[in-house]
């Protein structure tokens, strides 16, 4: 009895044992959440690492997004065979060991699909039992999304002012990413979900231009609206042109007028302070010498004015006939001035040079002479004695006696002599 009880409590105690080899499943390789275009055939594509011989059966399940209940869509058992049950679904085919493969895909496809592996085993005196693995992938098939706006284009601002406009996707599967554009195409701010704010601060003139506002909810499911940005702004940079721009006597012109500025400005055409023209070009035929002078284009708008003028050039049929000769003198005159300035340059160039060859010479011997001297310092000079000694004036008239009487006698003594 004893023995009986016992051994019924050790197969008991096993049966609860699980068996040790259950599968793994792998996510497709483009993840869990898919999203596929209308009409198209894709796979999703499982993969598992568990022995085929020992699952009971591969299963494949699919609940829509509409909120129905789950369906059974297909099944491999053991022995290799598999069933396709009928579904809501377009069309579907298995492809083992574990792909289950969506045909002309449309809205319907729509939802969650479930892979599951089926194990069988036995538990010790208590028969067989089953246990599975799944996994789950969601699939969106692409519907392009509708955008809409907060602002009307195109839109008018002032300047200095603060811009800012809505921009909504709706309808889109999956639920597009909203994504704002400038007029040279770089993304402004980040990427928001199904909605995103372009907003522009301090306008200027540099903001003006079309933007474009783009809901993606795939690659070939893309939605994108256009919005310009037009800025309320003076005129300036303002310019007249002379079309040609040198007119000969008898002949036509015409007379441009063009400014920048939001709202168009309007345009006045001014000749030698009389206005001529209300137009923002103006065609004179058969211009005269009284038609040269100062032009003035004047553009005017609700927030300002701005105004350029410059000189319209008439010319007679001879001087326009022979511009050949104009520039040939005009060339020899320039070559001519060239000389005259390439002469005086070099003449005071050389003069430079002169002088200074001068200076250095100059200089240098001045400099040899105080060498020599500081070299002989013992040299006689030709100072004046400043020192002043007594003269003795009785001494001195008594000795010019004295060689007075000698030469007499010398005179007598002669004198005999010859005689």
């Amino acid at each position: 009895m004893t023995n009986c009880v016992f051994g019924t409590a050790i197969l008991f105690a096993l049966s609860l044992l699980p068996f040790p080899c259950e599968g793994k499943i792998t996510s497709p390789p483009d993840g869990t959440r898919l999203t596929f275009l209308p009409g198209s055939t894709d796979k999703i594509q499982w993969t598992f690492d568990d022995d085929i011989s020992s699952l009971r059966y591969r299963n494949y399940r699919f609940t829509s997004s509409n909120g129905s209940q789950p369906e059974q869509l297909a099944r491999i058992y053991s022995n290799g065979k598999t069933r396709i049950f009928n579904s809501s679904l377009p069309g579907i085919a298995i492809e083992k060991p574990a792909t289950l493969v969506l045909k002309n895909i449309d809205l319907r496809n729509n939802g969650t699909y479930r892979f599951e592996l089926r194990h069988s085993f036995s538990r010790i005196a208590l028969g067989r039992r089953t246990r599975f693995t799944s996994n789950e992938v969601v699939v969106f098939v692409a519907v392009k999304p509708t955008v809409t706006m907060s602002c009307s284009s195109p839109v008018t601002v002032n300047e200095g002012d603060n811009f800012t406009c809505v921009c909504r996707s709706e309808g889109g599967n999956p639920p597009a990413n909203v994504t704002w554009y400038d007029k040279d195409g770089v993304q402004i701010g980040g990427t928001g979900k199904e909605g995103q704010t372009l907003t522009l601060s301090n306008v200027d003139g540099r903001d003006s231009g079309t933007y474009k506002c783009v809901a993606q909810s795939h690659i070939n499911a893309t939605e994108e609206k256009p919005i310009e940005v037009r800025l309320n702004l003076k005129p300036s940079k303002t310019a007249i042109t002379f079309t040609p721009e040198k007119v000969v006597v008898g002949k036509s012109v015409t007379i441009t007028c063009e400014s920048n500025g939001f709202p168009e400005p309007s345009y006045t055409i001014v000749h030698n302070d009389t206005e001529i023209s209300n137009m923002k070009t103006l065609n004179v035929s058969g211009v005269e010498w009284s038609d040269a002078g100062s032009y003035q284009c004047v553009a005017i708008n609700k927030l300002g004015r701005h105004s350029k003028s410059y000189c319209l050039t008439v010319v007679g049929e001879t001087a326009a006939s022979k511009p050949s000769k104009v520039d040939s003198d005009s060339s020899a005159g320039t070559v001519a001035l060239w000389h005259v300035v390439v002469s005086l340059v070099s003449g005071i160039i050389i003069g430079i040079l002169l002088s200074y060859i001068v200076f250095v010479l100059y200089f240098r011997r001045r400099w040899c002479r105080n060498r020599n001297s500081e070299r002989n310092p013992d040299d006689p000079t030709t100072e004046a004695d400043t020192t002043y000694q007594a003269l003795d004036l009785k001494k001195m008239n008594t000795n010019l006696e004295n060689d007075y009487q000698s030469l007499q006698v010398n005179d007598a003594s002669n004198y005999e002599n010859v005689t």
